[in-house]
């Protein structure tokens, strides 16, 4: 009996069609509604279109004609990036108080003024939705063309992908159900699970995910926009660290780093994020014909708001005080990765002009961060090796090295500062960062704008209450339904 004609299959068509250069799929492809997902994962190359439709969903959106639901609406748009530097220390706002940005910054958010928000949750569970709904189709697929080695490789991405959307589901707002299935007869009444749970999930996912996927950038034709098995093995280090796992932390960032014939540490800061440049692990690639994007990415657009000459500045985002005063004098990652506009520094990580840009998701600098905190939390006596770590990236920026006398707490204290001002303003990195280690009230309570403090509940994003509404089971954070 056919499958149900599902929605995952729909959206890769449609993208499929807007995006894809190929004249013979416009030529070939059926009506939509005459899809099924026996027909889309007939062959490779279809199965390989269906896929590559959820990457260009993840950056392009769902309308990528309109730069406001680009940016504001998908989780892997910059969303992630800007609600979480907002929430933590690293973005403010005008005041606005129909802003929901100016309620993140603040941190102030309630059921009413968390639309934005709401947006990472209903965004990732669409790319759920989209991987669980391939893996089923590659799975139920008979066709002698659809390949084992296809199998493999595809099945892998998409367990990566859904990997990665938990993983901020969770760190925005904590306890999510689980969804493993694209039948909504099984998932519609779900409860939220545990975080512990599903991140064994994520785990699993992953160490599968790697043994499925191919270990150089082919998928991608040589670009770094596909998923390969260092990707899973980077998200795994991540997880670990996360998870206080650090022994298996160590050995996962050990064998991405020591892929020296695939990757390095760009010593130009101007290339960190550039096409498919070797620190790369991962890229979203926007699409060219996105009238939206315009070959920039959606932080480039959004963030990167330098008016004409001698036209005066807008306030849109700035780099808060915390962010500004905390490099080192001399270096050369606030000169570059920052810009100033008039009184104002803005982030120039990514530009908005004629250059093309894809979008990082994972590079290289993240997994010595990563190792370095593992190892001094696993095994402190060998502080020495965190510290070349942390030197490979001071090095770069042209500041002082760290002294391999200093004591175990000051080389922990060292590689925090070197969190924040290496990973400022990528995928809420900080915002994770002051959660996890629980430096997050200390913080974040002492910084002016966010005065008075509402609560340490505002370090989970309320449940959307629509979908408390569809699901009787679903139950909000605490002290929102109070507010």
């Amino acid at each position: 009996m056919r499958n149900k004609f599902l929605h995952s299959s729909i959206y890769a068509v449609i993208f499929l069609i807007i995006f894809s250069s190929c004249n013979k799929l416009l030529e070939v492809a059926p009506p939509i509604d005459s899809i099924t997902t026996e027909e889309l994962f007939s062959s490779n190359e279809q199965a390989d279109w269906a896929i590559a439709a959820i990457y260009s969903k993840m950056i392009n959106g769902d309308n990528p004609t309109s730069i406001s639901t680009v940016s504001d609406r998908g989780f892997a748009t910059g969303l992630s990036t800007i609600l979480g530097a907002l929430s933590a220390d690293e973005l403010t706002v005008p005041a606005n108080n129909s802003n929901t940005d100016y309620h993140v910054s603040i941190n102030k958010l309630t059921l009413l003024n968390s639309n934005k928000t709401q947006e990472i949750w209903n965004s990732a569970y669409k790319i759920i939705f989209d991987a669980n709904a391939s893996m089923e189709g590659i799975q139920n697929s008979a066709s002698s063309l659809l390949t084992d080695s296809a199998r493999k490789q595809l099945t892998g991405e998409a367990l990566a992908i859904r990997s990665l959307c938990y993983f901020y589901l969770l760190n925005f707002f904590g306890d999510v159900p689980l969804v493993l299935s694209s039948d909504f007869n099984q998932t519609l009444g779900l409860p939220r699970s545990p975080v512990a749970k599903i991140y064994d999930q994520i785990k699993n996912d992953l160490i599968k995910a790697g043994s499925m996927l191919s270990a150089d950038f082919s998928a991608g034709k040589g670009e770094r926009v596909r998923i390969n098995k260092w990707f899973a093995e980077a998200l795994l280090a991540r997880i670990c660290l996360y998870t206080g796992a650090y022994e298996q932390t160590i050995n996962s960032a050990t064998k991405v780093i020591d892929q020296t014939a695939l990757f390095g540490i760009e010593t130009d800061l101007t290339k960190t994020f550039t096409p498919n440049n070797t620190e790369t692990i991962f890229q979203l690639k926007p699409a060219a014909e996105a009238v939206a994007l315009k070959k920039a990415t959606p932080e480039g657009i959004k963030l990167y708001n330098v008016p004409p000459q001698g036209t005066p500045y807008s306030a849109r985002y700035e780099i808060s005080a915390s962010l500004a005063t905390a490099f080192e004098p001399n270096d050369q990652r606030k000169s570059v990765w920052l810009t100033p506009v008039g009184t104002v520094l803005i982030p120039a990580k990514y530009k908005n002009g004629p250059a093309v840009q894809y979008y990082n998701v994972i590079r290289l600098a993240e997994l010595h961060l990563i190792r370095a905190e593992a190892i001094m939390k696993f095994t402190p006596a060998n502080k020495s090796n965190a510290i070349k770590d942390i030197n490979i990236l001071r090095r770069r920026a042209g500041v002082i090295e760290l002294d391999e006398q200093l004591t175990t707490e000051q080389v922990i204290n060292a590689i925090a500062h070197e969190r924040q001002v290496e990973l400022f303003l990528e995928w809420g990195h900080r915002w994770f960062d002051l959660k996890r280690t629980g430096k997050a009230n200390e913080v974040l309570s002492a910084v002016p704008y966010k005065q008075p403090w509402w609560g340490d509940y505002q370090f989970l994003y309320p449940v959307p209450p629509a979908q408390i509404n569809l699901n009787s089971n679903l139950i909000q954070n605490p002290e929102y339904n109070s507010r």
